[in-house]
């Protein structure tokens, strides 16, 4: 009988995805952040599951000359160095829309609670001030403009739920316009970033990281946005300037400020917006639910397992055909039959 493959696991996970690797490959579980546990465990991987908390560099991966895929559990890969991965011919993959129903939930929280001062009520309630249900006045989001920044599948089932629900006014922002069906369930209106800051009661961000999007919400796109306007994130921490979200808020440019990514995750002590009463903020947990776990968790040991058989992936982050080739030329053996 063949040795079976081994996985690194960076990350626990949900039974139903770590029973399926258990029955075909052999698990060993490594802390992310004991670097040295990593580089020994990394020396016979023929796969490498990860979350947010499992960086996978360059260095990452010399470690493991084995290696064959890397496998996100989770949407964003912006903390796998997927160029590296590619020229060592290492297909990357993860899953996507696993947890979209969560993150629209949790931007939907976001609105409501932030538009009726859910926070500042809350603490005045712990602090015995009942009288305090009468200090301010809060607002519907039914008939309010939503503006969209990213309008991939996250932002889609949004502008969507939005409409449907609330009535919603549904602006986007991409680089790519969205097919007039998705456009139309939504009742979405493509616009410039700039319009979308000057018209939107509510800004929530959706894209993915990088140098296009990093600091994408900084001090001259606050400077933009609609008086009142609330903003959330649900994306990636780096895409919002922290300090100039304070600002505007501290200017009651921004009624409110939600968000579930930070720029330095787990955030420092002395973060500008924790502890406010005018944000609402959770510790990159939208995605902590019992299905989305267990899709997220399924759908990557279904991916890894796949290449691992010689099968090529449902969800590939770098294109399986440039990584067979990069491993010819590498002299490594093809993944695909």
């Amino acid at each position: 009988m063949p040795d079976r493959p081994i996985v690194l696991m960076l990350t626990s996970m949900d039974e139903a995805g770590l029973r399926l690797v258990r029955e075909a490959a052999e698990v060993r579980m490594v802390d992310p952040k004991d670097r040295a546990a990593v580089e020994a465990a990394a020396r016979d991987a023929d796969a490498i599951i990860t979350r947010t908390a499992g960086k996978v560099d360059a260095q990452v991966l010399d470690w493991g000359p084995k290696l064959r895929v890397v496998g996100r559990h989770g949407v964003g890969f912006d903390h796998i160095d997927v160029p590296a991965a590619t020229a060592r011919g290492i297909q990357v993959v993860y899953t996507p829309g696993a947890n979209t129903q969560d993150v629209v939930e949790h931007a939907v929280a976001m609105m409501i609670g932030l538009s009726k001062h859910f926070p500042a009520m809350m603490k005045e309630l712990e602090a015995g001030n009942y009288a305090a249900r009468t200090s301010m006045k809060g607002r519907e989001i039914q008939g309010r403009t939503l503006g969209i920044v990213g309008f991939g599948r996250i932002g889609k089932r949004l502008g969507e739920t939005c409409r449907l629900a609330f009535g919603m006014r549904v602006l986007y922002h991409d680089i790519v316009q969205a097919p007039e069906e998705a456009e139309l369930r939504a009742g979405a209106v493509r616009a410039t970033y700039e319009e979308l800051l000057r018209e939107s009661d509510y800004v929530s961000l959706h894209v993915p990281l990088d140098a296009s999007t990093r600091r994408m919400m900084d001090r001259a796109a606050l400077a933009q946005v609609k008086e009142g306007c609330i903003l959330l994130n649900t994306c990636r921490g780096p895409v919002v300037d922290e300090e100039a979200v304070a600002d505007a808020l501290d200017a009651r440019l921004l009624w409110g400020y939600g968000a579930d990514v930070f720029d330095v995750e787990p955030p420092p002590p002395d973060h500008p917006l924790i502890g406010r009463r005018d944000v609402m903020l959770t510790p990159h947990s939208a995605a902590q639910t019992e299905e989305g776990l267990r899709n997220m968790a399924t759908m990557v040991a279904r991916d890894v397992l796949n290449v691992l058989s010689g099968r090529r992936p449902d969800n590939a982050v770098n294109d399986p055909i440039e990584v067979e080739r990069i491993r010819a030329e590498l002299g490594k053996a093809a993944l695909y039959r």
